[in-house]
């Protein structure tokens, strides 16, 4: 019996001194993590986009659907709750509940299994913000010892406010706001005691305690996290009785999608801030991002879209408002049906240009010295000699010409014979130039075609308002912005995009083509765009019907409009720009600028030329007709060739290099697609040769077909440049699309297969099969 109590006593000695040991070594810290060693943590949240106005549009999420609200603007409810059923004494303890945690270790041990856990909620926000959800007997002591730092570094409603905003509440909310803006549709002020009971009570095991899938076993906890707060003293009896008697009632699961206002545009900054500071950034760093965009002028372009075009027939249209002297995108639609198809030839489409390319011909000619009274023949067909000896021909729209006609003339009813005799006496690689100057940021080969809008990649109305936009304002070209500010969660600004301009053209050169330009509107191909003030515009039409355009301005707004069939070339019929296109436009614009006086625009004697003059072509490209003796030779083929190779083999045969970069599924980056002119080619020496180079695979942007019928989801995935493959499963509402992969917002190489499930009646496979 003696050797049994020694036994004992010894057994209770060891206890007692490894107890004392282990105390001593956890709160001295020594082997374990230093929260002052850990960088801050940054619970994800959602990105907010905001109008100019300040109107919220939508919001940029990732996987973890999340906003930050401060403590008081929460309710007490929500606080009592969870601190009843999750830690009744976590305003007692310093972080770790040591009786919880033996309660906890006896209960398994005699239950030989995980029964309690005896986690408080500064351990559980540690588990999450630091260590993980991984359960080691090194990753609980991890906790345990961050959890008491914690409680040391802040107060505990510090920590209760930070646990409360990073907490899962299940159905993808990270948070207390989207959590009740999910289960509920209230704003976090607006929960009621039982509804703040329920979200306490999802806390524990949120795929378990889904108020969807298990409504009455979420009601039972519930009320037993109503009858802890009554038991602890929160709230009265009456009131527990009133709250557990109170239904569940949800806001439904599985809503239709609804785009946000000015979805296109919404695509378009998403696009732009992933591009800009990444997905992690993007998506979960809380970033709020304050735009141009006018809800009032995009109002009035929608209207006018759902007023003139047929939303399931029919070809489509694609708008883009600038305001001319800050460069600030003011509306921007980029289709007719966002359901249709999202993707966004306002922004990010390239189609042909037709006539209204001929602004650049014409401006770059009038900085050449050209007079709007100057004559070419304007006759139809008409064959031009190229420098290579082949034959270019041009017809003029109508098939037939006028005689010697006049620049101004030409231009007020498109004459394409004049224009192709234009670009030839100016110079491709002049115009070209004038056309970037101006602002057109797509590639712009120096080639001839380029004057009746014939472009390898083509241009979209976003980059077509702000180079018309130059005009509007007397030669100063505004960058376009459609963000001014963005800043960070905490409201600290990380970019402040304000107005940047460039005086590009000289104001004489401006006044000049503004006064042929609204002739064009007055008496020639445009007077279907007349609003009863000054304006200024160009139509534009390709020689298929497949594209048609009015760019036209004001001093006050410039607006391009596009309409075509987004998914490819498809004729129009006869479509031409000075019908549909500037019948948009006009209708657009009188209402956008209906209460703002009217603006002349000023003469070439109104206004002042520059100091310095701006280089012209007349300054390097001699005249035509009095060619100077040129030594000539061979242009070297460099097709094929790696873009520093294709410059070296180009300066040893005597030209320049011109490098313009295009995406490519067929040849690998860095290496020339093409050239102009071709190999071959007798060409001044000294003349620049553009290579088109590779930048790699051709990345488009996945659009995002939740919610749309198969028909529409199909449409949209194949106009965005991808293949798609269907499937079918159970599920609801029939016939739509309940998932895809990849999601909505990736980049893939166009041609890509997009994989969709629609639902159907049946079990899976095809409709109404078993």
């Amino acid at each position: 019996m003696k050797v049994f109590v020694r036994i004992a006593f010894v057994a209770v000695v060891a206890v007692v001194v490894c107890i004392g040991l282990f105390v001593v070594w956890f709160y001295s810290g020594i082997g374990l993590p230093k929260l002052s060693s850990l960088s801050e943590y940054k619970p994800a949240q959602v990105s907010k986009v905001f109008a100019a106005d300040g109107t919220q549009l939508c919001e940029l999420k990732g996987d973890e659907n999340r906003e930050i609200v401060a403590l008081p603007k929460m309710p007490k409810a929500i606080r009592d709750a969870v601190v009843a059923i999750e830690d009744e004494d976590f305003y007692k303890h310093s972080g770790v509940n040591w009786k919880a945690v033996i309660r906890a270790v006896w209960a398994n041990l005699v239950n030989h299994s995980v029964v309690q856990g005896g986690s408080t909620i500064t351990q559980q926000y540690v588990k999450g913000a630091y260590v993980g959800p991984k359960r080691t007997l090194w990753r609980k002591l991890q906790e345990a010892s961050l959890a008491y730092q914690l409680s040391h570094k802040y107060s505990k409603d510090k920590i209760l406010e930070m646990y409360l905003n990073d907490i899962y509440f299940g159905q993808g909310c990270y948070g207390l706001v989207t959590a009740s803006s999910q289960y509920f549709g209230v704003p976090t002020e607006g929960l009621s005691v039982a509804q703040c009971a329920t979200l306490a009570a999802i806390v524990r095991s949120p795929s378990y305690y889904d108020p969807y899938v298990r409504p009455e076993a979420v009601i039972e906890r519930r009320n037993l996290v109503i009858k802890k707060m009554e038991e602890q003293g929160y709230i009265k009896p009456s009131d527990a009785k009133i709250a557990m008697a109170e239904p569940m009632v949800l806001q439904p699961k599985n809503k239709v999608y609804q785009p946000p206002p000015a979805p296109y545009f919404c695509d378009y900054i998403k696009n732009k801030i992933r591009q800009q500071y990444g997905d992690q950034l993007a998506f979960r760093g809380g970033l709020r991002i304050y735009t141009t965009i006018d809800l009032k002028l995009q109002n009035e372009a929608e209207r006018t879209f759902m007023r003139l075009t047929e939303a399931d027939s029919g070809p489509s249209a694609a708008l883009a408002c600038i305001d001319p002297r800050t460069g600030y995108v003011k509306a921007l639609v980029g289709g007719k049906n966002y359901f249709q198809s999202q993707y966004d030839v306002a922004a990010e489409g390239h189609r042909q240009a037709g006539s209204s390319f001929k602004v650049f011909v014409l401006t770059a000619g009038i900085k050449s010295g050209m007079d709007g009274s100057e004559t070419y023949d304007s006759s139809s067909p008409r064959e031009i000699t190229m420098a290579d000896g082949t034959k270019w021909v041009v017809r003029n729209y109508d098939g037939k010409g006028s005689g010697m006609m006049t620049v101004k003339d030409a231009t007020i009813h498109s004459v394409n014979a004049v224009y192709a005799q234009m670009i030839m006496d100016i110079g491709p690689a002049v115009v070209a130039q004038t056309a970037k100057d101006m602002g057109i940021m797509s590639p712009v080969e120096a080639n001839p075609a380029i004057a009746l809008g014939g472009l390898q990649t083509g241009v979209n109305p976003l980059e077509m308002a702000s180079a018309f936009g130059t005009l509007a304002d007397n030669g100063v070209h505004a960058v376009p912005r459609s963000i001014y500010k963005i800043t960070d969660a905490e409201g600290n600004v990380i970019a402040d995009n304000k107005p940047e301009t460039h005086q590009v053209l000289d104001p004489k050169v401006a006044a000049q083509v503004n006064e042929i330009l609204q002739q064009v509107v007055s008496s020639g191909t445009g007077t279907g765009a007349r609003i009863g003030r000054p304006q200024a515009g160009k139509t534009g039409t390709t020689e298929d019907s497949a594209d048609a355009w009015f760019v036209g301005y004001t001093p006050d707004l410039v607006t391009a409009v596009w309409v075509g069939y987004p998914q490819g070339r498809i004729s129009m019929n006869g479509m031409t720009g000075g019908s549909l296109p500037a019948t948009i436009w006009a209708d657009f614009m009188s209402q956008a600028l209906r209460d703002t006086p009217p603006t002349p625009f000023p003469t070439k004697d109104e206004v002042t030329s520059l100091p310095t003059a701006v280089p012209t072509p007349a300054q390097s490209a001699p005249a035509q007709t009095s060619p100077a003796p040129i030594e000539t030779a061979t242009v070297p083929n460099v097709v094929s060739l790696s873009t520093s190779s294709a410059q070296l083999t180009l300066q040893q045969a005597g030209y320049e290099t011109t490098v313009v970069e295009q995406p490519s599924n067929r040849y690998t980056a860095g290496r020339v697609m093409s050239q102009t002119p071709a190999p071959g080619t007798q060409y001044a020496k000294g003349n620049s040769v553009t290579i088109i180079v590779s930048s790699g695979s051709a990345q488009n942007s996945v659009p995002n077909v939740m919610g749309m019928n198969e028909t529409a989801a199909k449409s949209s995935i194949t106009s965005a440049g991808f293949q798609v493959t269907v499937g079918y499963s159970a599920g609801s509402p029939t016939g739509t699309v309940i998932s895809q992969s990849p999601s909505g917002g990736s980049s893939l190489p166009a041609g890509s297969t997009v994989s969709i499930t629609v639902a159907s009646s049946g079990k899976g496979g095809w409709p109404g099969l078993p």
